[in-house]
């Protein structure tokens, strides 16, 4: 009787231990030619169920708005399949607004930190813009800061404290210039626990400013555990 009980509290501290919940990968689809529009991808496996998923996301880098018909979300529900099927079926339903919007430039990706990489500080990331130009005055480096919300009643049901965050920008070391804050937390994020940065991507358009996006890891209520998704922040970084 004594082994019968000790084997069901190692299997229910096993079993919690590998609660993970799923992490989406990302693939950046690109800008329109004079930068105003931006494009990617999140898919991968549903925790629980096993079925594929594909969101396809269309942003206007000047109002932070997305396009009329998107996201674009697929989902297979409880149906396993290969993932390659779910995105599939999200491109053949994107491709009519990418093509309207002419995203089709591939952008530079300056920084990237994927959510298995060992940080010291995954909430801060820092790079040059140019492999060969490594003086101290040309380094950038985007900030990630958490922000306490009042608790949403919903979340707390589940125990989780939801917050916001706020991104700033510091070059060649100067002071920290704050770049986007949070003002409320949309219900598309689904009770966010924490975040990290995880890519910046360049494009400069031959008649705009040049444009940044910050895509964030988005750490959220799941089914097994804290899913991970992405947001893209747009930014201006004002560089020459």
């Amino acid at each position: 009787m004594i082994r019968r009980f000790l084997i069901i509290i190692l299997a229910a501290l096993f079993c919690t231990s590998a609660l993970a919940g799923d992490t989406a990968q990302r693939h950046i689809i690109g800008f329109s030619d004079d930068g105003s529009w931006f494009a990617f991808e999140e898919f991968g496996t549903s925790d629980g169920t096993g079925a594929p998923y594909s969101n396809i996301y269309v942003i206007n880098v000047n109002n932070d708005k997305w396009a009329k018909g998107t996201p674009i979300r697929v989902n297979f529900s409880e149906t396993v399949a290969p993932i390659s099927q779910a995105r599939d079926k999200a491109m053949q339903q994107a491709r009519p607004i990418l093509d309207e919007l002419a995203i089709k430039e591939p952008g530079v990706l300056l920084a990237s930190s994927p959510v298995t990489e060992i940080s010291t500080n995954p909430r801060r990331i820092d790079f040059y813009r140019n492999k060969n130009i490594k003086d101290p005055a040309h380094k950038l480096s985007y900030v990630l800061k958490e922000i306490d919300f009042p608790e949403n009643p919903t979340c707390k049901s589940f125990g989780i404290k939801e917050k916001g965050f706020s991104l700033s920008l510091t070059k060649g070391g100067s002071p920290l210039t704050q770049v986007y804050k949070d003002k409320s937390i949309p219900a598309s994020r689904h009770c966010p626990k924490s975040y990290a940065i995880s890519d910046v991507i360049e494009f400069i358009p031959s008649r705009a400013p040049t444009r940044h996006i910050v895509l964030i890891h988005v750490f959220a209520m799941g089914f097994e555990g804290p899913d991970s998704r992405f947001l893209a922040v747009p930014v201006n970084p004002a560089l020459k």
